[in-house]
């Protein structure tokens, strides 16, 4: 791999020796995400030729697809009143007309206004200046359902480059949503997003989709992974962690922006031919619910041979209990975007996994699942004896090592009984409605 920064257009570049430049349905695809300095929605008419300026700089380089934030167009916090629908359409037909000038695909975050309906969509202008289709996002985050409508549908959007599997922000925290695009023929995974921060470390700026979610999205269905955010703060009242990334089909990272700062970056990127995912159910031994069997609240003490944990060692620890109630997965069901679904609308809260995979993926898949379900994870590393407990909110409690064999750590149920990830965003819920809507499509 060679990396090259290219100081005058701030265009960060990765590619792979010999890598050509693609076009049509081509084994690669050339790709870019411009991260840019949000705006308040009332600097964005003064704002916009500066965006189509740097839209320009990044066309320059020849990318197939460029990849802009979510609501790029206007703004994301638009408040209460209206969006003029004359303001989007000329910002859409200023990048239609880029878009045909460079031969390239640009996927936007805009509002798309639909009769008295406002959704916070993905555009998808084609290489020739068309629009190929939309995707509005699914899975409303917090504020942003006071002015938009939740989408009705996931589909890929059919282009010139083939199948695009477009999510906005969220979605991306619901692993069915990209799954389901990837089953239903996307070849990639692009995202327009405002990945906000919680800003405890202004010099570490964290969110779990741009630190963890990102790799798994692209290693768990296959598919490159691409996704342009924004840097700085809006209204006064979020703030934006940077990170655009792009991450090759086995989930490595090829190209990462900093946190903070306008920057476009630029990787090539292979693309396979359509191959739906199979829907692997999970292959889970239901534990004991725990009003029959367990505490909803206790300290437990583990590790990964169990015989080595006695009634004394957990006396001494104040950890009386195990996990009994813990459903018994393995690595297949582990690392399917679909597969412990189901066992969690069944009453799975707690998982216990004996895993092979690289130490790293195991921690990220469990990660993942235990922050996406909302539900306790245990998970043995079978290779290194190692054995890894995960809360709900996917942070890792403790974790065994060569002079810690035995670890404890207390389990509260109670953190299990809401999927709200912010106020009126239910993880539980969207993953229902994911499945409903797939029932529907099925029928």
């Amino acid at each position: 791999m060679r990396a090259a920064v290219t100081a005058t257009s701030c265009i960060l570049e990765v590619s792979d020796e010999g890598a050509s430049n693609p076009c049509g349905m081509s084994s690669q695809l050339r790709v870019a995400a411009l991260q840019l300095q949000a705006h308040d929605r009332s600097d964005f008419v003064k704002r916009w030729p500066a965006i189509r300026h740097a839209v320009e700089r990044s066309l320059a380089a020849k990318p197939n697809l460029l990849l802009l934030p979510e609501a790029t167009i206007p703004a994301y916090i638009i408040g209460e009143t209206p969006v003029d629908p004359a303001q989007v359409d000329e910002a859409v037909r200023e990048l239609s007309a880029l878009a045909r000038r460079f031969e390239s695909a640009i996927l936007t975050g805009t509002v798309r206004i639909a009769g008295d309906r406002q959704f916070n969509a993905a555009l998808l202008i084609d290489r020739d200046g068309s629009i190929a289709g939309y995707a509005d996002k699914f899975f409303l985050w917090h504020f942003d359902r006071r002015w938009f409508t939740a989408g009705e549908r996931i589909e890929p959007i059919d282009s010139s480059l083939g199948k695009i599997g477009a999510l906005v922000c969220a979605d991306g925290r619901i692993p069915t949503v990209a799954a389901t695009l990837v089953e239903r023929g996307a070849q990639i995974l692009a995202m327009p997003t405002a990945w906000v921060t919680s800003g405890r470390d202004p010099n570490a700026l964290e969110n779990l989709q741009a630190d963890l979610l990102a790799v798994v999205r692209a290693r768990e269905n296959r598919v490159p992974f691409v996704a342009a955010n924004k840097s700085g703060g809006e209204a006064g009242i979020a703030r934006y962690c940077g990170k655009s990334t792009i991450v090759a089909a086995d989930g490595s990272i090829l190209a990462r922006a900093a946190e903070n700062g306008e920057e476009t970056i630029l990787a090539t990127v292979e693309i396979e031919a359509p191959n739906a995912s199979t829907r692997e159910r999970a292959l889970a031994v239901p534990g004991r619910t725990p009003s029959s069997a367990m505490p909803p609240r206790r300290r437990v003490a583990l590790a990964s041979d169990s015989s080595v944990v006695s009634d004394r060692t957990r006396r001494f620890l104040d950890a009386p209990d195990g996990i009994d109630d813990a459903w018994e997965i393995d690595d297949a069901a582990l690392t399917s975007p679909f597969a412990l679904v189901e066992a969690r609308m069944h009453g799975m809260r707690i998982y216990r996994c004996e895993s092979d995979l690289e130490r790293s993926w195991c921690e990220r898949f469990a990660r993942a699942r235990s922050s996406e379900l909302r539900c306790y994870g245990v998970v043995v590393h079978r290779p290194s004896n190692e054995i890894i407990a995960v809360d709900p909110e996917g942070a890792i409690l403790t974790a065994s090592g060569p002079h810690q064999r035995i670890i404890s750590f207390g389990i509260d149920l109670a953190r299990t009984d809401s999927g709200e990830l912010a106020p009126s965003s239910d993880a539980l819920a969207a993953l229902a409605r994911v499945e409903r809507l797939r029932q529907r499509s099925d029928a």
